[in-house]
């Protein structure tokens, strides 16, 4: 039995808020665990969602609305050097929650923060803290709030925290498939595809593991390793077709999200106001001056 520690050394001590960042490699072994797989998707079954929340709960939310905040909430965890499986996680409970009680468009960043607070207790060793988070929202967002708000997250969720998301498929997919270690940067870019791939409301109802089978494909193709995606269907019994499909989509999407825009000033300049007249705003990783709720 290997029992070497293989933790990534990387940002140990290198963190500007004084917490280390180290954090653990994937551990080999529980990735070829045959029990792995049968443990996700038997979870995946339990929580995925199976209607479209926008047309039969939510009335006052928008899908453009869900695309702002959780592109804000990517932003967020990889400013604060987050652990891949948080940001995931987090749009997992948002999700959950908002299949279960409407809400209305202002209480919809406080819910995200709420859930980025769960989702960082969960899977990391230091939690982000709810001023810091608070701070992120312009102080739109109190902290009585965000603690009043954990509470009821959770008895919505019923405690039941442990959710499979398409990132926990990543690393036992490729540890399964012989092409898998070949590049290691198809780990890297998959990873990055399902995060975009969690910001997009087209993909709201497609499983974890379809969704991870997908971004593998797309990024395994896009960096030209041979590969087989009946080798990745063949894990979730899955059918090639509709694998096949989604990988398409995802590919599409990468390509809209990354084409050049034309500033806006081009087709509609906005009229300039004096500075003094301006409300400043601390750094944020989203300028919540242009997300309306």
């Amino acid at each position: 039995m290997n029992l070497s520690c293989e933790e990534n050394m990387q940002n140990s001590g290198n963190s500007s808020s004084g917490v280390d960042m180290c954090v653990a490699g994937a551990d080999r072994a529980l990735d070829q665990d045959p029990r792995l797989l049968v443990n996700l998707l038997s979870l995946e079954r339990i929580h995925s969602l199976h209607t479209d929340y926008f047309q039969h709960v939510q009335i006052d939310i928008q899908p453009f609305m869900r695309k702002v905040v959780t592109t804000w909430m990517l932003e967020v965890c990889e400013e604060q050097q987050c652990e891949e499986q948080v940001f995931p996680l987090a749009v997992s409970y948002m999700d959950r929650f908002l299949a279960q009680r409407p809400i209305s468009r202002q209480q919809l960043q406080l819910l995200a923060v709420t859930a980025m607070l769960l989702a960082s207790k969960f899977r990391q060793c230091h939690p982000l803290s709810v001023d810091l988070l608070c701070a992120y929202t312009d102080n739109s967002v109190h902290p009585n709030e965000v603690r009043q708000w954990e509470v009821i997250l959770l008895q919505r969720l019923n405690w039941q925290l442990s959710i499979a998301t398409a990132f926990d498929f990543i690393e036992p997919f490729l540890a399964r498939v012989p092409w898998g270690r070949v590049n290691p940067l198809v780990r890297t870019h998959a990873l990055t595809l399902t995060s975009v791939c969690y910001t997009e409301t087209e993909f709201l109802l497609v499983p974890p593991s379809l969704v991870a089978v997908a971004c593998i494909a797309a990024a395994a193709r896009g960096l030209r390793v041979r590969m087989c995606i009946t080798e990745l269907c063949d894990l979730t019994q899955t059918a090639p077709a509709a694998a096949e499909l989604v990988a398409r989509h995802v590919e599409r999407v990468l390509a809209r999200e990354t084409q050049p825009q034309e500033p806006r000033a081009r087709a509609n300049p906005p009229a300039k106001q004096p500075t003094t007249d301006r409300t400043q705003l601390p750094d944020t990783p989203t300028d919540v001056q242009d997300v309306h709720f």
